[in-house]
C-alpha cells in the first residue's frame, strides 16, 4: 500500500473519459497503470471521484473522474518530471487518502 501523498499520478490525453486505457504495451512499461482498489479515509475530500476500469487481460485500473491513472516508472517520490511530456501526460496530485496496490 502506498500513501497517495507519496506518489504522483497522471492522466493520459489519448484516453477517453469512461473508455478503456490506451497506454498499453511499451507505453505501459514506462507509464505503469495504477491498479488495486481506490480508498479514501473518512476525512478525505477530493473534488472528483475514483473508480475502476478493466484493462485488456482483466486487470482493474484506478480512474479519477473517469480517466485511467498512471505513474511514471522510476520517478522519485513526489517528482512531477513527467508532467506535460509529449503534451499528453498530466499530473494529478492527490494530497490525502490511500491507494492500494501501487
Amino acid at each position: 500500500m502506498a500513501k497517495a501523498n507519496e506518489i504522483v499520478v497522471y492522466t493520459y490525453a489519448k484516453d477517453s473519459k469512461g473508455g478503456p486505457p490506451t497506454c498499453t504495451g511499451s507505453c505501459a512499461s514506462v507509464w505503469a497503470p495504477v491498479t488495486g482498489v481506490p480508498r479514501t479515509g473518512p476525512v478525505d475530500n477530493f473534488p472528483g471521484t475514483f473508480g475502476l476500469v478493466t484493462r485488456a487481460g482483466g486487470t482493474k485500473q484506478i480512474t479519477y473522474n473517469g480517466y485511467p491513472l498512471y505513474t511514471l516508472v522510476g520517478a522519485p517520490v513526489l517528482s512531477t518530471k513527467g508532467n506535460g511530456l509529449g503534451g499528453a501526460w498530466h499530473v494529478i496530485i492527490l494530497s490525502s487518502g490511500d491507494i492500494t496496490g501501487v
